[in-house]
């Protein structure tokens, strides 16, 4: 799969550090959570749902403020929280069913999303024809999809990914089944594997005991990077064993809820070293704090004040005793930004983006 074309200015100004030199090549990854781009299907329809306001703004509008940091990085990746199809729910539908037309999978493929997970409790809220239809649709749209039976490979800078993912409950039955997708990545020559998991408990900022256990389990398993989301919220990441662990990252663009209780969310950008084997070295981490909408328009957008950044920087840092070790440098809570090794690329080029240079590039108006 091709990376989509690269914006020339934002190339410059975010510099994520994907440039090659004669030190080599770095590899940068954007993560966000969940993105439920539909309505909660009893509200589809009214003037304050997700489908009704985009219909209005364009389909472009809820990763306006992202699609250009997305179109410089090398793979982005979110969770596809709800389902894509012209159908309409069965009389049997539960209460919380998500989803909208086909038509709205264009809202990632116009925000340079990559990659979306499919492996959550939404996924079948239409049942198994509507979970096929969003495979059919984000596949349609040159989108990669991955989750339960679907494994995710691509090729790119020499490394060639792979990604696997499960919802919950993450138990032995389900590690086995992670520990036989790692396996057959391993065997089609998948050199950096992501393991993703739809877990936590909803609405709490502490990992519970199946992420506390599994977490660290997928790395041993032979994972390089875990990929979490499903609580709704940010929760802490941890570096183990060299590899990162993101235990949850909140939600996005979220149709599903338009007044969150907690509306702070991050894009994480994973900054590797490519070896020559193929491998990649984690080099470094940048949390770029935002808020997931303006007046309830489903449009995440960064926050510029100190203490808002501040305060998303410290839910992604374990703090109590009984936590694990985050493995994060102090500095991580005042500046979102952690180094684990110097860049392959040469000193003199700029450092992937901070929250400031994406602040400034997006021009907010005031109050935004």
């Amino acid at each position: 799969m091709m990376k989509k074309m690269k914006a020339f200015g934002f190339v410059m100004l975010f510099a994520l550090c994907t440039v090659c030199s004669a030190l080599g090549e770095t590899f940068t990854f954007s993560l966000v959570g969940d993105c439920t781009v539909g309505d909660q299907w009893k509200y589809h329809g009214y003037g304050a749902s997700f489908t009704y306001k985009i219909t209005q703004a364009g389909l472009d509008y809820p990763f306006s403020l992202v699609a250009d940091l997305f179109a410089t990085d090398d793979l982005t990746i979110a969770n596809c929280e709800g389902v894509l199809t012209n159908r309409r729910p069965g009389s049997n539908a539960k209460f919380m069913t998500l989803g909208a037309e086909t038509k709205f999978g264009e809202v990632f493929k116009l925000g340079n999303v990559d990659v979306c997970n499919i492996a959550n409790n939404h996924a079948r809220d239409f049942g198994t024809n509507g979970r096929q239809d969003t495979i059919d649709t984000l596949t349609a749209l040159g989108i990669g999809v991955f989750g339960d039976d679907v494994l995710y490979e691509t090729e790119l800078k020499g490394v060639k990914i792979g990604i696997v993912g499960y919802t919950y409950p993450i138990n032995k039955s389900k590690m086995e089944r992670y520990a036989a997708s790692i396996q057959q990545l391993k065997d089609d020559g998948c050199t950096f594997i992501i393991a993703s998991a739809h877990w936590g408990k909803e609405e709490s900022y502490n990992i519970n005991l199946d992420q506390r256990t599994y977490g660290p389990q997928l790395i041993d398993l032979g994972a390089d990077m875990v990929y979490g989301h499903g609580s709704h919220t940010l929760q802490p990441i941890q570096i183990y064993n060299g590899k990162a662990i993101f235990y949850s990252l909140s939600n996005f663009t979220f149709g599903a809820n338009a007044a969150p209780k907690d509306d702070d969310t991050a894009v994480i950008q994973v900054t590797y070293n490519v070896q020559d084997d193929g491998t990649m070295e984690l080099q470094q981490i940048t949390a770029l704090p935002f808020k997931m909408h303006n007046n309830k328009d489903f449009r995440p957008y960064p926050i510029e004040d100190e203490e808002g950044k501040l305060k998303v920087w410290k839910k992604l840092v374990f703090y109590k005793d009984k936590d694990p070790d985050s493995g994060l440098p102090e500095s991580f809570l005042t500046t979102g930004i952690a180094v684990f090794a110097e860049p392959a690329t040469s000193t003199d080029l700029p450092l992937p983006a901070t929250e400031t240079d994406l602040a400034s590039a997006t021009n907010l108006p005031e109050g935004e």
